[in-house]
C-alpha cells in the first residue's frame, strides 16, 4: 500500500471510532456527547433535564487576523469599489470551496488601477515572477469537516452570515467559531440535514 492509501485508512478507521464513541454515549445515556459535540474542553456530565453549558457563538473570539503578504482591504474592494464577493471567490456558487482571486485576476485589474501603490507593486511583482501569492488562510476546518460552499450559496445564504460584514474589515479575520455547535445550531435553525456524514467524511 502506499502512504497515501494508508492516510486514507487511517482518516477512515478514525472516523469509525469516533462514530462508535459517540454511539455508545447514545446508548448509554451518558450526558457527555453535548460537550464534545461542541467542542468544550472538558466534558460535563449533565442530566437528562439540564441543557449542557454551551457557549454563546457570538461570545467567542476566533482570534486576530494573520499578517498577510499583501495589505489588501475587503473595505476598499467591497465597501468602496462595490466589488462583488464572487467575482472574486468565483468557485463558491459551483462547489464546495470559495476559492481565491488568481494572481492574473487581481494583475488584470490593476496594471491599469493604482498600478504604482506600494501594495500594488508587490501584486505586480507575483504576476511578472508567475508565482502565487502565498496568502495565509483565514477559514480553516478540520480535515476531516466536508463544508460546501454550493449548497450554502443556492440554499440562499448571504457570505455575510458566516463571514461577517467583510465589507467593512480592512483585514479579513475570522468572526464566527465555525465549531461544529455553531454549525448544529444553524442546521437546525433552518430546518437543515444534521446527519453526521453531510459533514464528515
Amino acid at each position: 500500500m502506499t502512504q497515501h492509501t494508508l492516510d486514507r485508512l487511517a482518516l477512515r478507521v478514525g472516523a469509525a471510532v469516533l462514530l462508535a464513541v459517540a454511539a455508545a454515549f447514545l446508548a448509554a445515556g451518558v450526558g457527555v456527547l453535548p460537550a464534545v459535540l461542541y467542542g468544550q474542553q472538558e466534558a460535563a456530565e449533565t442530566s437528562a433535564d439540564t441543557a449542557p453549558d454551551v457557549p454563546d457563538a457570538d461570545a467567542l473570539d476566533p482570534g486576530a487576523p494573520p499578517a498577510q503578504p499583501i495589505d489588501f482591504s475587503h473595505a476598499r474592494h467591497v465597501g468602496q469599489a462595490r466589488i462583488d464577493c464572487q467575482f472574486c471567490h468565483a468557485y463558491a456558487r459551483r462547489g464546495p470551496v470559495a476559492g481565491i482571486p488568481s494572481v492574473q485576476r487581481c494583475a488584470g485589474c490593476h496594471q491599469a488601477i493604482l498600478s504604482e501603490a506600494p501594495e500594488i507593486l508587490k501584486v505586480l511583482d507575483y504576476w511578472e515572477n508567475r508565482q502565487p501569492i502565498p496568502w495565509v488562510r483565514v477559514h480553516n476546518l478540520p480535515d476531516h469537516v466536508r463544508f460546501n460552499h454550493k449548497a450554502h450559496i443556492r440554499a440562499g445564504f448571504d457570505c455575510a452570515e458566516c463571514h461577517g460584514d467583510v465589507g467593512a474589515m480592512t483585514i479579513a479575520r475570522q468572526v464566527s467559531s465555525l465549531s461544529m455547535g455553531w454549525c448544529v445550531d444553524c442546521h437546525q435553525t433552518n430546518n437543515a440535514s444534521r446527519d453526521c456524514l453531510i459533514c464528515h467524511h
